[in-house]
């Protein structure tokens, strides 16, 4: 899948996701990498490279819009209200690092597994 001049690979299951989740004292940091501006927004896959986890995003990159549908979509996904989600870094990259709280690392990996056999 090409972005711009920046190729995202992204591969499907078996997602190792270990490296990309760490536990932290007020739930899960995950780090993510988007693509806004997708026909479908879903999880997509694992970049073992860059060691994040691929997440499709229908909203384009402006004025904040793909950021909100990515703490919405996770916020659904993990059934929790939106502001356990939290954007951390990556405000303005297609890289970026969420915490998730209230959760546990193998929460996370069941429910990331589940939705990209999806």
């Amino acid at each position: 899948m090409r972005q711009g001049t920046d190729q995202q690979i992204c591969l499907s299951l078996p997602m190792q996701l270990a490296d990309a989740l760490r536990a932290v004292p007020e739930g899960v940091t995950i780090r993510v990498e988007v693509s806004p501006g997708s026909r479908d927004a879903g999880v997509s896959g694992f970049n073992p490279w860059r060691q994040t986890i691929c997440i499709k995003l229908t909203e384009r990159a402006q004025a904040g819009k793909a950021n909100e549908q990515l703490l919405r979509y996770l916020a659904m996904l993990f059934d929790k209200p939106v502001d356990d989600v939290q954007l951390i870094s990556g405000h303005t990259s297609t890289r970026k690092v969420v915490l998730l709280r209230n959760t546990v690392v193998e929460e996370v990996e069941s429910v990331i597994n589940a939705a990209a056999r999806k």
